[in-house]
């Protein structure tokens, strides 16, 4: 091997060739790491971390737990989905919030509501970007993905999900379903 020992010895092309590897580098790194989801929960919080930060809030109780994934005799790599739910206020409007861990990270927040209408009225007097309309998506912070819909009943179901995290769900389905 040359040891190289400047800038200068790679030349115009060398340069612009490290120019492109470095800016290529930070696209990439600004798709790693966490991003707000809501109410202050970050994807990729694990279980324990969030059952921990509900217990400090005092909103603990009434919270139900199940988990789903691949039987341990299964060929295919694992994958395991853990859902908390339960009863949670968010700006005052009351509803029902379900976290979804994909493989113990936090990848996905949704909070149905009776009261939808007055759930996106706080959050734009909060200056929070929303979607316009039921099944509009909207991006948030780093990456974040926030949409809402209406559910048969009438209820408006506000969804917050890392596409990082989902897509990787997305590609075990793709080669492993």
């Amino acid at each position: 091997f040359r040891q190289v020992d400047s800038m200068s010895s790679f030349g115009p092309r060398g340069c612009v060739i490290l120019a492109l590897v470095v800016s290529c580098v930070g696209v990439r790194c600004g798709a790693r790491g966490t991003t707000r989801l809501c109410e202050g929960f970050q994807s990729y919080q694990t279980p324990e971390e969030v059952r921990a930060e509900l217990a400090g809030r005092g909103v603990a109780s009434g919270w139900e737990e199940k988990t789903e994934g691949t039987a341990p005799d299964d060929r295919r790599p694992p994958y395991k989905f853990t859902h908390l739910s339960g009863p949670l206020q968010l700006s005052g409007i009351a509803g029902r919030l379900t976290l979804t861990f994909y493989n113990g990270r936090l990848m996905e927040t949704r909070f149905l509501t009776e009261e939808g209408n007055d759930y996106i009225a706080a959050l734009r007097n909060q200056g929070a970007t929303t979607p316009q309309k039921p099944g509009e998506e909207v991006v948030l912070d780093r990456r974040t993905k926030f949409r809402f819909d209406i559910d048969a009943n009438g209820n408006t179901v506000f969804t917050w999900y890392d596409p990082k995290l989902m897509d990787e769900w997305k590609d075990w389905i793709k080669y492993h379903a």
